[in-house]
């Protein structure tokens, strides 16, 4: 099976070449920015227990997990990304780990972004060996980056895959997990690329609204990366890969009947396959970034769980040249990801936005108030009631206000 690839073209995500004060016009090849990206395997040994859809012990490795740990530095501030092919990370975890990568890098935590690729078929992090060498593994990777920053330009582009449902389907008033083709989705794959201006690659990023679930459920006990792994071996490293608001979102592979199912393994990588061509095709030609070219906020909002016991979620907003980046703890519908985007361009605040969840902690399912009367598994597994997805939204498009040029 060949899934669906279309090509859509956007403009640099750059900022214009323009001077950063009056007067003075930088040479052409003169930028802002600097940045450093360096990937780690960290594959555990079978035998350890696999999340996703239910827990199961592994039993043989697939394909190897990765984390990595992109730099990007300018006079007017650093951001470090750090991603990771677990299925999520507890905010507990997620602090260890971007503590460790501030202190690598040598700024503070807020300016750390760690996001889950939410493979169902990895551990999750706990206080075990694997668990202790897979931070470690990402700190080192973060001095490694510091110490090894170059001068880079930036581009953004942008292509579109068919493999992507909406995996609520409502029947007689009532959801169930089934295809549901009129559902929204974001069929985008948005791509930043870094290079140095001879144009020596440092580092790709690639954002996608879709669960990485393929190899969902108790018959698939390999350890496996899911189709971001399949897409990684074939683009050149470093890679990153970055979930949006995929809550609501998983891969098409269906039986007969019509119903969801395990995918063969020539259907991962297949669709691994479509997501790496996507990245390589997206128009993303880097260009030099001027002026004001980084910027970070954050800010924790205080929610009222459906038990009415309290949470408190941090929200955060990074600013790369033209490119905003918002981050959410959990599992957001696509529609809130996208309502996010539309409110953040429609005030002109940024270029592009990206919304990446399942970052910095993990909130569970955030749904819509659309989707709360309908049910469904997403709405039984919240911890949050409907009404905390306006407010995510409302921080989230303060947040760009803040870090906006």
């Amino acid at each position: 099976m060949r899934w669906l690839l279309a090509l859509t073209i956007l403009g640099c995500g750059a900022t214009p070449d323009a001077a950063p004060d009056a007067g003075h016009t930088p040479p052409p090849r003169q930028t802002e920015l600097r940045a450093a990206a360096v990937t780690v395997d960290v594959t555990p040994e079978p035998g350890v227990e696999i999340v996703g859809f239910g827990r199961r012990t592994s039993t043989a490795v697939r394909d190897p997990l990765f984390g990595a740990v992109l730099v990007v530095a300018s006079p007017s501030g650093v951001v470090a990304i750090v991603t990771l092919d677990v299925p999520g990370i507890f905010e507990w975890h997620a602090q260890l780990i971007r503590g460790q990568v501030a202190a690598a890098v040598g700024v503070g935590v807020e300016q750390v972004v760690v996001a889950a690729s939410h493979t169902h078929s990895a551990p999750m992090l706990g206080d075990d060996a694997w668990s202790r060498r897979t931070m470690d593994a990402l700190a080192d990777a973060a001095r490694r980056a510091r110490e090894t920053l170059a001068p880079a330009w930036l581009g953004v582009g942008r292509a579109e895959v068919g493999f992507c449902v909406n995996r609520r389907l409502a029947v007689d008033g009532v959801v169930r997990a089934a295809p549901n083709p009129e559902g929204p989705v974001d069929p985008r794959i948005r791509v930043l690329r870094l290079a140095t201006p001879e144009g020596a690659p440092i580092a790709t990023v690639t954002h996608a609204v879709c669960h990485p679930n393929l190899l969902l459920g108790a018959e698939s006990t390999a350890i496996s990366a899911d189709f971001p792994g399949e897409a990684r071996a074939r683009l050149d490293d470093p890679w990153l890969f970055l979930p949006g608001a995929a809550g609501d979102v998983r891969p098409l592979t269906v039986d007969a009947e019509g119903e969801f199912r395990l995918a063969t393994d020539a259907e991962v990588r297949d669709v691994g396959r479509t997501l790496a061509e996507a990245t390589e095709a997206a128009p993303a030609a880097p260009a030099p970034v001027h002026g004001d070219a980084i910027d970070s906020a954050t800010t924790r909002l205080d929610l009222t769980r459906r038990d009415d016991r309290p949470m408190s979620v941090e929200l955060s907003a990074h600013r790369v040249g033209d490119v905003t980046l918002v981050t959410i703890p959990g599992e957001p519908f696509v529609d809130i990801g996208l309502t996010v985007e539309r409110r953040v361009l429609a005030e002109g605040l940024a270029g592009e936005v990206i919304v990446i969840g399942y970052a910095n902690g993990y909130a569970d399912y955030i749904v819509t108030p659309e989707a709360e009367p309908l049910g469904g598994y997403e709405v039984e597994r919240s911890l949050l009631p409907p009404t905390a997805a306006a407010e995510i939204e409302d921080a989230l498009v303060a947040l760009a206000r803040q870090v906006a040029p």
